[in-house]
C-alpha cells in the first residue's frame, strides 16, 4: 500500500514540472531578451518576478509564492498593454511573462488555492523590489518606478516622494482588492 502512496506523490510532482518549468523558461526566455537590448535591470520588474516566482511556486507546491507571483502579474499585463499603446515594442518574450505567466498562476491558484494574506505579502515584497531597483536601475528604465515619476504623470505627482508613497499604498489597496476577488474565484488553500 505503501508502494502506492509513493507512486502517486511522483505522479504529482511530475504534473508540477511541466507548468513550473514553463514559467521559469519564460522568465529565462525574457532575460536573454533583456540581455541582449544591454538593459538586464527590466528583468526585475514586479510581473516579470512574479513570473519566475509562480514557475518556482509550481516546483514547491508553495500556494502564497504562486499567489503572490499572481498579484504581482495581474496589474503588470494593464501596464504592459499601456506600454504597448504608447508605442512600445512587442517582444514574444513579454508575451511569455505576461499572459503565459499570468494563466500559469491562475491555473496554480486553481490547483494549491489562493491563501489569505497574499496580498500584504505581496505588498511588501514589491516595496523591497522598488528599494532593490532603485539601486540597479538607470534613471532612463524606472523599473518599477523606482527613479522618477511615470511619464505624464508629473502633474498629479509633482513630487516622487509622494509618488512612492502613493505607489506603495496603492500597491496594497491593489493586492488587497484582488485577493478578495481571486478567492471568490478559487478555493483557499488548506
Amino acid at each position: 500500500m505503501e508502494h502506492y502512496k509513493l507512486v502517486d506523490i511522483a505522479v504529482s510532482d511530475a504534473r508540477r514540472l511541466v507548468p513550473g518549468l514553463a514559467a521559469i523558461s519564460f522568465y529565462a526566455f525574457h532575460l536573454l531578451h533583456w540581455i541582449k537590448l544591454r538593459k538586464l535591470e527590466n528583468i526585475l520588474w514586479a510581473c516579470h518576478i512574479g513570473c519566475l516566482l509562480i514557475g518556482i511556486s509550481w516546483l514547491a507546491a508553495w500556494p502564497v509564492g504562486n499567489a503572490i507571483g499572481l498579484l504581482w502579474l495581474l496589474p503588470g499585463i494593464a501596464l504592459w498593454l499601456l506600454y504597448l499603446a504608447g508605442g512600445g515594442l512587442f517582444s514574444w518574450s513579454s508575451f511569455f511573462i505576461h499572459i503565459g505567466g499570468t494563466l500559469l498562476g491562475v491555473w496554480g491558484a486553481r490547483v494549491f488555492g489562493f491563501p489569505e494574506g497574499a496580498w500584504w505579502r505581496a505588498g511588501v515584497g514589491y516595496a523591497l523590489l522598488i528599494l532593490l531597483s532603485r539601486y540597479v536601475s538607470r534613471t532612463s528604465e524606472n523599473v518599477n518606478f523606482s527613479r522618477k515619476v511615470w511619464q505624464g504623470w508629473e502633474k498629479r505627482f509633482p513630487s516622487y516622494r509622494r509618488y512612492l508613497a502613493g505607489l506603495v499604498i496603492g500597491g496594497f489597496a491593489l493586492f488587497l482588492v484582488l485577493e478578495r476577488l481571486l478567492r471568490q474565484l478559487v478555493p483557499s488553500a488548506s
